[in-house]
């Protein structure tokens, strides 16, 4: 009965994951969150009555805390994150904190396990945007990419800053514990239960108040809906060749955010004039990664289109305010 340990399970990401994992039965899924950020809700808790679900509720800045955790896992999903642009700016520290003391604490633990088939760290792209910024590097962007903070007194890089941490720990406890890794660097992911904070959200939300409002229209993304980010993430942490490997995880379409919000409301059924407003300084101006490592190690291919990710989004947060097809 293969055993999965996710951390961050009452989040975006690292709730899907663990839920995928837990509808084959034959798994057995630990899952861990302090809900710093992450919602305790209807879903949630359905998820930890599952019986092939064990959940823990505690904080994993903690060592101690951490060491309470099965430590006779196969695999174990480090999704656990402080996340959300809006928190970077007003909540820098307890970014830093609470994604570094983590990642460190559970090297720390399941570093020196002689079992453990893989450890998957949730890195970001946000980790190389100054590199694409400041050098004007290549978009889309790989794995190679040098990593690097823009301005360490803009607080937005609490995030950034932090994950680049988490790489360079993770790679670093490869090396002393000799332990199978894999850097799993997303690029916005999106989908329904993703929380408040990030673009596609917030647009919705403001948007059931008929508020049309959108900040960063001119940068440029690549979105990956829910879905298909948590089946590369699977693929991967079952791919031989991923073994101390970073890999690209996101969407193969370089988009506007003017343009993402039009479809948005196209899909929605909504009618008004967006107001766009610019990014907040320090914030990225083109972001899309490019996927051929990942498809070399995993076969990927998105199921997901754009459009139809972003109507299952828009349907969840606009609820009776949703009007498409």
């Amino acid at each position: 009965m293969p055993k999965f340990l996710v951390t961050g399970a009452a989040g975006f990401l690292g709730f899907a994951l663990a839920k995928s994992l837990a509808d084959e039965a034959s798994n057995e899924v630990v899952i861990v969150d302090n809900f710093v950020r992450g919602e305790r809700d209807e879903a949630y808790e359905a998820l930890r009555a599952r019986p092939n679900v064990r959940a823990f509720d505690l904080d994993l800045c903690y060592l101690e805390a951490v060491r309470t955790l099965p430590t006779d896992v196969d695999v174990v999903f480090h999704m656990a994150a402080l996340n959300g642009t809006q928190n970077f700016y007003e909540r820098p520290f307890e970014v830093v904190r609470c994604c570094t003391l983590p990642t460190m604490h559970l090297l720390e633990v399941y570093g020196p396990s002689k079992t453990l088939q893989r450890f998957v760290y949730a890195g970001t792209s946000e980790a190389y945007a100054a590199t694409v910024t400041l050098f004007g590097w290549e978009v889309p962007t790989a794995e190679d990419v040098p990593l690097g903070i823009a301005d360490v007194f803009n607080v937005r890089w609490s995030y950034g800053g932090s994950k680049m941490h988490g790489e360079v720990a993770a790679v670093a406890a490869a090396a002393h514990f000799k332990l199978p890794i894999t850097i799993a660097r997303y690029h916005n992911a999106y989908g329904p239960r993703m929380g408040d904070k990030h673009v596609v959200p917030d647009f919705l939300n403001r948007a059931r108040s008929g508020v049309f409002e959108l900040n960063g229209f001119e940068d440029t993304r690549s979105f990956i809906f829910v879905d298909d980010a948590v089946r590369a993430t699977i693929a991967l942490s079952q791919a031989a060749g991923a073994v101390g490997e970073v890999v690209n995880i996101g969407g193969d379409q370089e988009i506007r955010m003017d343009d993402l919000a039009r479809i948005i409301m196209e899909v929605s059924g909504l009618v008004g004039e967006i107001a766009m407003n610019p990014s907040p300084p320090g914030s990225v101006k083109r972001r899309a990664p490019k996927l051929d490592k990942l498809r070399r190690l995993t076969g990927y291919a998105p199921q997901v289109t754009l459009r139809d990710g972003l109507r299952e989004t828009a349907k969840y947060y606009l609820g009776d305010a949703y009007r498409g097809a």
